[in-house]
């Protein structure tokens, strides 16, 4: 109470045998008729108006079994405790199977336990008697949910594409949407608030990925590491009406900048471009056997370039934008290089994939270059090739794309190569030429096209 330390705080701290007071009493009765003589009074006053009852424990055969490994006796585990002044109970009726109960001593208050008992056991019977064994171990498969499985995979796979992954706080400030741009009614300025922020920059909980990923980018370039690829796979938190807790759909940011290829002798220079981040795209779709992806120009996103920008569609539904990041936004960050960034929302993957077996028969290749207008977008063909070609179509590629001397102003001239393969027979040049002159003549009839 007074917080004074002594000896006899320091003893009675660790724990006093109040049995010991008869013995103790007895000793300096001894000392004093040994050193000063006299006579003893008979009788002992012994004021013990409430005595502590003994502490009395179980233990068994089988636990002893399942800790130490080896198989001891009932009897020979009373004979160990007994040994060191632990009273053995006599059992109403005989010992319970297995099962041993003895009286605690007031000088072991450190036993409370079986397993405390246990350990008495293990060390009178000597751990030298204690055979090594391995214990068995019953191993369960844990299997995780099926959305796990799906981020791991898909983070797997990002990371596949040469990307590093970058972990962000979810508190944001509020400041980062006026660096984006985004419009006073914008919905996504509509944030969940934190009740107790530490600083004003985190203050509300972000509903987009794009402004921590620039902070990110901003910060490594001020280092000097000017060549990144970045993604990060997060939720983020969109408030529902009505309701006290928001929504979290999880989102997924890449963004890249910097040389195309790492530094040396055998690489050129050349810097990233949109292609190169809707290329990783389009291998994140097809690996998860996503609904087939489409474009659409221009994102209409006030902080990506909107010549140099689009939406992903996929089943009709809008997956997210990919674009250049529009240079009021970059200058907003302190970024002084071009960077390309896309924000998705993750749709359905993972869909059975149907098998089709490889074709026997030899393919072949046809090649038409098409007067376009400028407005024409190469999904557009793409649509149409998948609408109009026929069913030995195999594949389309887009491998010329040419403006200058010959083409006149506001067209272009796009090359495309159709490879045709059958799956029954080896097709014939006639067969093959018939199905590539009607496929031509669908192209140029609906893009308004002229075959060159």
């Amino acid at each position: 109470r007074l917080g004074l330390h002594s000896e006899s705080s320091h003893r009675f701290e660790r724990g006093a045998d109040i049995d010991m007071v008869p013995v103790a009493l007895n000793r300096a009765a001894a000392l004093i008729l040994e050193v000063a003589g006299g006579t003893v009074a008979r009788g002992v006053l012994d004021v013990y108006p409430q005595p502590l009852p003994r502490r009395q424990l179980t233990i068994s055969t089988h636990r002893t079994h399942a800790i130490l490994g080896i198989e001891l006796p009932l009897a020979r585990i009373g004979e160990l405790l007994a040994a060191i002044g632990l009273d053995i109970v006599p059992p109403v009726g005989g010992h319970p199977d297995g099962l041993l109960t003895v009286a605690i001593p007031s000088f072991r208050p450190d036993l409370e336990r079986e397993i405390d008992l246990i350990e008495e056991v293990a060390r009178l019977h000597g751990y030298d008697q204690i055979v090594e064994t391995l214990p068995v171990c019953r191993i369960v498969s844990q299997r995780l949910p099926q959305h796990q499985k799906l981020t791991t995979a898909l983070r797997d796979a990002v990371v596949a594409c040469g990307f590093a992954e970058t972990i962000n706080y979810s508190f944001v400030s509020p400041g980062l949407w006026d660096k984006l741009q985004l419009p006073a009614e914008d919905r996504r300025r509509k944030c969940v608030k934190v009740l107790n922020p530490l600083t004003e920059e985190q203050s509300v909980m972000r509903t987009m990925l794009a402004p921590s990923m620039l902070e990110t980018l901003a910060r490594n370039l001020a280092y000097r590491t000017r060549d990144l690829r970045l993604f990060e796979l997060r939720p983020v938190f969109l408030p529902r009406a009505g309701e006290e807790l928001p929504d979290e759909p999880l989102r997924l940011c890449l963004a890249i900048c910097g040389r195309r290829t790492p530094e040396g002798w055998a690489q050129g220079n050349d810097a990233v471009d949109f292609f190169d981040l809707k290329g990783v795209l389009e291998t994140l779709y097809r690996q998860f056997r996503a609904d087939t992806i489409t474009w659409q120009a221009d994102a209409g996103e006030p902080y990506l370039h909107p010549g140099k920008s689009a939406t992903l569609y996929s089943g009709g539904v809008r997956l997210g934008v990919v674009g250049e990041v529009h240079p009021r936004t970059l200058a907003a960050f302190a970024i002084d290089v071009p960077v390309y960034l896309a924000e998705l929302e993750l749709p359905r993957l993972n869909k059975h994939a149907g098998i089709r077996p490889l074709s026997r028969f030899p393919d072949a290749y046809r090649d038409s270059a098409l007067l376009l207008d400028e407005t024409v977008t190469a999904q557009q063909i793409f649509e149409l090739f998948a609408k109009a070609g026929s069913k030995d179509a195999e594949d389309l590629v887009l491998f010329d794309l040419y403006r200058g001397p010959g083409v006149p102003e506001g067209k272009k001239s796009v090359a495309l190569r159709v490879r045709y393969r059958s799956s029954e027979k080896t097709l014939t040049d006639e067969e093959i030429n018939a199905a590539h002159g009607k496929l031509v003549q669908t192209l140029c009839k609906k893009l308004d096209a002229t075959l060159r």
